[in-house]
């Protein structure tokens, strides 16, 4: 047994992470821009006079204005910030911009400034930084376009797309981002901005056993069942973006998308995002958000190039049909409860199929960063989704398949909720993530059982008992996963930052346990593994262009892991691509 599959590993390692949260935020300065260090406000609101505070999620996409009274060099004076819509800087050093990472800020000297030929004033906190990346990156311009049709506004804003066709990272976070963007002069006021994305390359894998791919058999389609090698190129996504900002407290968003990497049975086209937002960042920490969108469980952030990390895998709650958010930030502080129904949703979330139409699932979430001295900022974060799709015992992937198939004869069923947990550190240079992610009870179709859904005798506990009661049941392995990332993003003479990743994912699913599957063949599924180093760079807000290695042990799909599965299986793939955006 590997050291990472041991208990008492995973309880130091999870310890060590608990001590270092506990821990670093006494060396911090509190109130900050949650996931980026920004001056918090003592209350709610945007405030763009001296103190220049940004809220979350927001880009530095603005020109400080200084009006300084007369004074001699080194006199302390005071100025006023002015917040200038549409401005966007074109000599800040340039990197790929997580969508969820707000900008760190830095005070000049005054030598500094007048080395700059920059007006002296009160600079506290000001934004402006030739030469400096701020945290997570800033880009070289966003050459932004706007033209009237009928008298409104429709512009475009690559800042905007960035953070809301990000499919890697940013998540769980657009709600935010949306209000962010819209308080700090990025989206402009009352107008409609439209943008477009797309993620698309070659995906290649090779595998030990035949037609055992643990990344390509996750769209059937790709898989080649008698092959150990397989390459395809994919669109992984591509999809328009239109933010309409009408009304000081209403906005809403919309995204179509297409994307060939879809299981099998769901419409490569859809409507994946859907929502109006009800809020106004400037006035008030309360908002609200309702329509198709992304549930707020978890972080799932990937620093790899293209490839999901196991967690993102598991357990991203994407939903299928209107939610009710309700989220408070303040700061530095977030706070999110969502509500939505009990059925199939298209992947995490699910309550039962009796309850498809009734409200009957929710998660919560919430976040708190710190800043730290270094030019750096730490995240912790933890949320919670009240029932998941590994509730039972039958594999049906999507609410169609429900209907139509027929469940096991023995049917396992009952609640299964999730918790999650992430840490994060930022720098300019490097990022640092931990997140450990989690089923309160064990997933009912990893239970040793035979094809009709009877447990394993020596899993039972009174052979008198109900065969479909989990509390008669032995087995008590939860469906988890961890996963440890790290970035460096090295400055290159062009003046622009590539990025380098590691991120390894560990999941645990069974016992280590021998069934018998399709043909007869033994099956294992007790874990499996997914490694990847990419290397990413920008050639300009409008395009990046990345490769990754991935190493997978372990073939476990989540349709009828019992039946097919082999946890001794590695694989070797390799993704070539791009991600451009407008």
């Amino acid at each position: 047994m590997s050291l990472l599959k041991s208990r008492t590993t995973k309880i130091l390692l999870l310890g060590g992470v608990a001590a270092f949260a506990v821990s670093t935020p006494i060396f911090a300065s509190n109130g900050l821009g949650l996931r980026g260090g920004h001056m918090a406000p003592q209350a709610y609101g945007m405030q763009y006079a001296s103190n220049a505070y940004v809220a979350p999620q927001a880009q530095a996409y603005y020109q400080p204005q200084f009006r300084p009274q007369p004074q001699y060099l080194g006199q302390a004076v005071t100025g006023q910030y002015q917040f200038q819509p549409g401005y966007r800087p074109t000599n800040m050093s340039s990197s790929y911009v997580r969508a969820n990472s707000a900008q760190f800020r830095m005070a000049p000297s005054v030598n500094q400034l007048v080395s700059q030929g920059v007006p002296i004033g009160n600079y506290q906190y000001a934004s402006y930084q030739p030469n400096h990346l701020q945290l997570r990156g800033a880009s070289r311009g966003s050459y932004d376009r706007s033209f009237n049709v009928g008298g409104n506004a429709v512009n475009t804003s690559v800042a905007h797309t960035r953070k809301m066709l990000d499919w890697q990272e940013n998540t769980t976070g657009k709600t935010l981002s949306l209000l962010v963007n819209k308080a700090n002069g990025t989206l402009t006021p009352n107008s409609l901005t439209i943008g477009g994305g797309m993620k698309a390359g070659l995906m290649w894998q090779t595998t030990s056993d035949a037609g055992l791919f643990p990344i390509l058999s996750r769209f059937p389609d790709f898989t080649a069942r008698t092959e150990t090698s397989s390459g395809v190129f994919a669109i992984n996504n591509a999809a328009l973006a239109f933010t309409g900002t009408f009304g000081d407290w209403t906005s809403f968003y919309l995204q179509p998308e297409y994307s060939e990497t879809e299981f099998f049975g769901q419409s490569e086209f859809q409507l994946r995002k859907a929502f109006v937002v009800f809020g106004n960042l400037e006035k008030t920490p309360f908002y609200a958000a309702f329509g198709r969108k992304t549930i707020d469980f978890g972080n799932f952030d990937g620093y790899n190039a293209f490839t999901q990390t196991e967690a993102q895998h598991y357990f991203h709650a994407v939903s299928d049909q209107p939610v009710l958010e309700l989220g408070y930030y303040n700061n530095g502080f977030k706070l999110t409860g969502t509500a939505f129904s009990g059925g199939r949703q298209l992947r995490l979330g699910y309550a039962g199929a009796e309850n498809e139409n009734k409200i009957a699932n929710f998660a919560a979430s919430v976040e708190k960063e710190f800043l730290l001295g270094n030019q750096g900022a730490f995240t912790v974060g933890t949320s919670y989704i009240h029932d998941t799709s590994y509730r039972n015992n039958y594999t049906a992937h999507t609410f169609g398949l429900i209907g139509s198939g027929t469940p096991p004869t023995n049917f396992i069923e009952y609640r299964n909720g999730a918790v999650d947990v992430f840490a994060e550190y930022n720098s300019p240079l490097f990022d640092l993530m931990v997140e450990y992610t989690t089923t309160l009870k064990p997933w009912g179709a990893a239970i040793p059982q035979d094809a009709n859904g009877f447990v394993d005798p020596i899993y039972i506990i009174d052979p008198l008992g109900a065969p479909d009661d989990i509390d008669n049941i032995s087995f008590d392995q939860k469906l988890g996963v961890l996963v440890a990332q790290a970035r460096v993003k090295p400055m290159l003479p062009n003046g622009r930052r590539m990025t380098l990743a590691a991120v390894g994912s560990w999941g645990k699913i069974g016992d280590n346990y021998v069934g018998v599957g399709i043909g007869g063949q033994p099956t294992t599924w007790e874990s499996n593994q997914q490694h990847a180093l990419s290397v990413q760079y920008p050639v300009s807000d409008y395009l990046d262009f990345g490769m990754e290695y991935v190493y997978n042990k372990g073939f476990i799909p989540f349709v009828g892991p019992q039946l097919v599965s082999n946890d001794s299986v590695t694989a070797h793939a390799v993704n070539v691509g791009f991600k451009a955006r407008f």
